[in-house]
């Protein structure tokens, strides 16, 4: 079987903008996952050894962008961050579609909540840039992605034992 690696672009994440439509996050230099994970520690007295465990997660997706005018998704970033929106004013939803995971309808997605930490604006010399964190704000929920625009845009379909 022949190895083949996976690409970065096969992995694209949407932002719901309006209805049940998501749109695609262009623009964006950076979209790294971090799983956070919570962990317990502890060393009983018979051992000699520490034992640990994951009891929770808290995902956060680092992002940056060069700003587009006209383009739906950075003009929702922007106004949270130029108006520093609070609270559930400043929750968005994502929907990360998996191009390496074909299915009938689609391909394989997860949607999920996250609040949107600002941390800056107008770095660098050649475009105006944004960044911030997204903080998970609920489940990871399962699904099927499809679009009939050419992937500008794509509709979420959740399964029926969506939450992961």
């Amino acid at each position: 079987m022949e190895k083949k690696i996976v690409l970065r672009s096969r992995k694209v994440t949407f932002l719901k903008t309006d209805n049940d439509k998501y749109g695609r996050m262009i623009g964006f230099t950076a979209l790294t996952v971090n799983k956070n994970p919570e962990e317990y520690t502890r060393k009983y007295v018979d051992e000699d050894f520490e034992s640990t465990d994951i009891v929770g997660m808290s995902t956060s997706i680092d992002y940056e962008f060069d700003q587009m005018e006209g383009n739906e998704v950075h003009e929702k970033l922007i106004d949270i961050t130029d108006n520093e929106k609070l609270g559930d004013d400043a929750v968005v939803e994502l929907v990360t579609v998996d191009f390496t995971k074909e299915t009938a309808g689609g391909y394989e997605a997860a949607q999920r909540s996250f609040a949107v930490i600002p941390e800056s604006d107008g770095d660098g010399t050649e475009a105006y840039k944004y960044s911030g964190t997204f903080r998970v704000k609920g489940p990871r929920i399962k699904g099927i992605a499809s679009s009939d625009d050419g992937w500008k845009t794509c509709t979420f379909i959740e399964d029926d034992d969506s939450e992961i």
